[in-house]
């Protein structure tokens, strides 16, 4: 039985199960040390992490479901534009993920690999250029790379985004994401319309406006 793939349309990227249940299905080093990486890291606690449970509560129910989708991009002649383009690709690619709704479609994960990387403030630059749009559609992207200097929510110390390889994650947005999105009005505002719809436009806007400011 083959694994399932998604070709993204723009880039050629294919994207696949990364914990596709066949002992075959992972063969190459990326995916091998990807997949360490969740297991070990992403789904365990840490000393430095500030608060009891797993560094991403996520990653257990997410693995268990078969739910996370990587795409690998070889190569290191890489520009923002051709990551640019995978990270659209993987737009259009998530809501085609199933389940697209009920409780399991919040552990949808796609990750899109640059293992041959190695100016990772692209990642940095892409994500920040792209943030606001993903937050506008319910969406989250997070970068990852060695090295990343980023502090933790619950211990400033503490580098949750530091990984083995660069890559880019796109996942739905969640309630508990609020505090990641409060210091900016159109990040908030965009988390009120998601999780609090009945609250009207212009009020959303405003509560946004006051608690960011």
């Amino acid at each position: 039985m083959e694994s399932v793939r998604i070709v993204a349309k723009a880039s050629g990227v294919e994207f696949e199960s990364l914990f596709d249940p066949r002992p075959d299905a992972i063969s190459d080093t990326a995916r091998r040390t990807l997949r360490r990486w969740m297991q070990g890291h992403l789904d365990r606690p840490h000393p430095q992490l500030g608060r009891p449970g797993p560094v991403c509560p996520f990653t257990g129910p997410a693995i268990a479901k078969r739910l996370v989708w990587v795409g690998i991009v070889d190569g290191t002649d890489i520009d923002q534009d051709r990551m640019r383009t995978v990270v659209e690709d993987m737009v259009d690619i998530f809501p085609t993920l199933a389940p697209q709704d009920g409780a399991g479609s919040a552990l949808r994960t796609t990750m899109a690999v640059f293992p041959d990387l190695t100016d990772y403030d692209m990642i940095d630059a892409v994500h920040q250029a792209g943030k606001d749009q993903f937050v506008e559609m319910g969406l989250m992207l997070g970068q990852f790379y060695p090295g990343c200097a980023e502090g933790g929510l619950w211990n400033s110390d503490f580098r949750p985004l530091d990984a083995p390889l660069p890559m880019l994650a796109v996942r739905q947005m969640v309630g508990t994401d609020y505090p990641f999105l409060v210091s900016r009005p159109n990040h908030l505002s965009a988390y009120l319309k998601q999780f609090a719809p009945a609250v009207p436009s212009l009020v959303r806007t405003d509560i946004a406006e006051r608690i960011a400011s």
